[in-house]
């Protein structure tokens, strides 16, 4: 009884409703023309699709490159730091020496604000580099060696030659510089410690670390009598 009820309030509400409003506003074929009158056709063929490609590079032939692991699109990411910790990292231990450059970083930090404040004018002020990772990188820059020896055998002899070094090896090789530096020293402080002096030092053009480098440079200038069987 109460379903019916229901239903007979329902038909009256829409007669009444239907007085008002015209009957071609309850027609779907309204609603359906304004929906697919801007319909864009698809695609049929693989001419239609490669007429569609900006560059006009047939889809086929287009190379998929996957995202490379040792990228990131975090916003602490840096890749020398990255390159710095995968260097420094043993058995694995990631984490803990992430913790070591981070601590690392914060004790650059600390001693430049420290050098900042203890600078009694302008000048000496803005000579004071307080970012770390700026302090990080002019060091290794500073590391990084124009020449390395690279030994070549020649008639049985073993010649060490004076050759050109790509940027990813110099790269290498200037945070090994720092790192063996820090490993080779008789240390009672943490490496943390250690290696932010390092880093300091290097910064400034002093340090043991610039020293390996200069001392590389000395011993591919003497040998640059043989540099001439790099091409042979």
């Amino acid at each position: 009884m109460a379903l019916c009820k229901g239903k007979t309030i329902y038909h009256t509400l829409l007669g009444i409703y239907k007085q008002h409003i015209s009957t071609s506003y309850f027609s779907t074929n309204k609603v359906l023309s304004n929906m697919y009158k801007d319909r864009v056709p698809s695609v049929q063929s693989i001419e239609e699709l490669n007429a569609l490609c900006i560059d006009d590079k047939p889809v086929e032939k287009k190379i998929r490159i996957p995202a490379k692991s040792e990228f990131s699109s975090a916003v602490t990411y840096d890749p020398i730091v990255q390159k710095f910790i995968n260097i420094l990292m043993r058995d694995g231990k990631k984490e803990k020496t992430r913790e070591i450059i981070e601590q690392v970083l914060e004790n650059i930090k600390m001693k430049q604000i420290e050098n900042y404040h203890k600078a009694t004018t302008d000048a000496e002020k803005a000579m004071v580099v307080t970012d770390p990772l700026k302090v990080f990188h002019g060091a290794v820059e500073n590391c990084k060696p124009l020449l390395i020896l690279k030994t070549i055998v020649k008639g049985g002899s073993g010649y060490r030659v004076p050759v050109y070094c790509h940027e990813r090896r110099r790269l290498r090789v200037g945070i090994n510089f720092i790192i063996k530096t820090c490993d080779t020293r008789k240390r009672k402080v943490p490496l943390s410690t250690v290696l932010a002096t390092e880093i300091l030092q290097a910064y400034n053009n002093e340090g043991n670390a610039v020293g390996k480098k200069h001392q590389l440079h000395k011993e591919c200038e003497a040998q640059r009598a043989f540099a001439h069987y790099r091409w042979k």
